[in-house]
C-alpha cells in the first residue's frame, strides 16, 4: 500500500530533476464541480509523459552500487523515454530495448 508520506517522499526526491509543472484552471470542470479544478499537463515534461517521474523516483531509490551497474528496460514508448531521460539526468548507464514495431515517434 502506498501512503501519502510515500508520495510526498517521492515528490521531494524528484523535485530538482523533473519539469513540466504547468497547471491550468479548467473552466468547464470548475463550473461542473462547483469548485476550482486545476489540470496538470504532463505533456510538458521533457519526455512528453508522466513516466519520467516514476523512472526518476526508481533510479533515485537505488543504491549507488545499483546505479553504477546501470539499468535495462524494454519499452515501445513512454516508459523507455522516461528511463532514458532519467538515466541521462542522473548520469546512469541505461539500455532501452525497443521492439522493431515501435512507433517512430517514440524512438
Amino acid at each position: 500500500m502506498v501512503s501519502l508520506s510515500d508520495v510526498r517522499a517521492a515528490a521531494e526526491r524528484i523535485r530538482r530533476s523533473s519539469c513540466g509543472h504547468r497547471f491550468e484552471r479548467s473552466l468547464g470542470l470548475s463550473a461542473r464541480c462547483g469548485t476550482d479544478v486545476w489540470l496538470k499537463f504532463e505533456c510538458f515534461q521533457t519526455t512528453g509523459s508522466f513516466k519520467l517521474r516514476g523512472a526518476l523516483n526508481a533510479l533515485l531509490t537505488m543504491s549507488d552500487q545499483q546505479r553504477q551497474n546501470g539499468v535495462v528496460t524494454a519499452s515501445a514508448g513512454n516508459h523507455g523515454l522516461g528511463v532514458a531521460r532519467a538515466a541521462a539526468v542522473l548520469g546512469v548507464r541505461a539500455t532501452v530495448i525497443v521492439p522493431e514495431t515501435a512507433s517512430p515517434a517514440k524512438s
